[in-house]
């Protein structure tokens, strides 16, 4: 299917606004020009009213992205979320099963073999999970919850499966293993997630809109419409394929791990759709690191306690510029600048000590504590290195 033709821009204007030179972008027409997923963009945008310009951002690449997860090898699941009802979740998803491959919509997952067999059910092309009132459908309250969410979990990368039983004429029951990858999207007023679902999840909030803020989401009309541009999506999406496979672009400093698993495949679309996109990615992944920094110091994050050991020690190596720290060192300067976590007020109900943060770096990290040329029991930065680097962080050093 032919691309969008390109509209009548005033390049110096582009210019001007989209691009500080920093990439030596010299404002010639042949570096940007209109892809659909501007339309897309501009189609959810009369539609929808989200808290946040990049929100719509978030939504016409993920749409975008759905044509071509499994060459962009993870697919983040999305959460549309709101403060309140009657913010338009449930029309985000109504749109977006008129825009993504293969759209299933649920509002409830009977059980955790349901998804797999929807996915295997196709025999070609990629499955789009559109599951509403996601506080009702994923509660941590429902029986068999943890299945659920283990297939939605596995299912968020290339080659993910769950063994499943199959009826069978002859054994009554078999199992098999069956595909559970598929980009999934969900909404629900605030729903109470685990955190390692949370660690693949991109949330987009809605606001109720204002009164003529937005278009009526009048199916009887736009229907055709709409599926046309899903039509030009999935054709534009062919186009690409193959380079999308095999391009990996970069992303800000501190994007690894889940994070970069999160955003590469939006990143990956916004290469080909070009102009503002790609640093329009770029500044959603920085304004996601520093929120995520932001938690931990406030500690509202939900990470494991051992990661905040691990990031703790990081900061108390970097503050101290020491190669070797003592044992005693290590744990008193944990309990002075973490007390809420270290002190006598810490979940555990006693101050860290010598043992407990032992028995902690071994079981998580395989780091034992040694002495150095005075004889002091302690640790090197350098065990370390290693464990801080697989969750973004520096070498610890000044």
């Amino acid at each position: 299917m032919p691309l969008p033709p390109e509209e009548e821009v005033d390049w110096s204007e582009v210019a001007a606004d989209a691009f500080d030179g920093s990439d030596g972008f010299d404002g010639s027409p042949e570096r940007v020009r209109r892809t659909v997923v501007d339309d897309v963009r501009e189609h959810l945008g009369r539609y929808l009213s989200p808290a946040s310009p990049a929100d719509l951002d978030v939504l016409a690449l993920w749409a975008a992205h759905t044509h071509l997860a499994r060459e962009s090898y993870t697919s983040p699941r999305i959460l549309v979320t709101s403060p309140m009802p009657g913010s338009g979740k449930t029309t985000v998803l109504e749109h977006l099963e008129r825009l993504v491959p293969y759209a299933v919509t649920m509002a409830s997952v009977s059980s955790s073999a349901l998804i797999p067999r929807l996915i295997a059910a196709r025999d070609a092309g990629t499955t789009t999970l559109l599951i509403d009132e996601a506080e009702k459908a994923l509660s941590p309250n429902r029986p068999g919850i943890e299945d659920v969410l283990g297939v939605l979990n596995s299912g968020y990368k290339v080659g993910g499966s769950r063994p499943v039983l199959i009826p069978s004429k002859e054994d009554g029951w078999v199992a098999q293993s069956l595909p559970t990858f598929a980009p999934v999207a969900m909404a629900g007023n605030a729903p109470d997630l685990p955190e390692d679902t949370m660690q693949r999840t991109i949330t987009v909030t809605m606001f109720p809109a204002a009164e003529g803020q937005v278009e009526e989401s009048d199916w009887e009309l736009i229907e055709p419409s709409v599926r046309d541009l899903g039509e030009s999506l999935a054709g534009w999406a062919d186009t690409i394929r193959e380079d999308v496979r095999t391009t990996r672009p970069e992303v800000p400093q501190g994007c690894t791990g889940r994070i970069k698993e999160r955003w590469l495949p939006l990143k990956r679309v916004a290469v080909f759709a070009g102009g503002r996109w790609p640093e329009a990615v770029d500044a959603m992944i920085r304004h996601n690191l520093e929120d995520i920094a932001s938690d931990r110091e406030e500690g509202l994050s939900n990470m494991s306690i051992h990661v905040h050991l691990l990031r703790d020690l990081h900061d108390v190596f970097k503050e101290a510029g020491a190669d070797f720290l003592t044992t005693d060192q290590i744990v008193g300067e944990l309990i002075d600048r973490h007390p809420e976590r270290w002190g006598a007020g810490s979940p555990f109900g006693r101050p860290l000590n010598a043992q407990r943060h032992g028995r902690m770096l071994v079981k998580n990290y395989g780091i034992r504590s040694g002495k150095d040329t005075e004889d002091r029991r302690g640790y090197y930065r350098a065990l370390f290195v290693p464990a801080w680097r697989s969750i973004g962080l520096s070498d610890g050093s000044r």
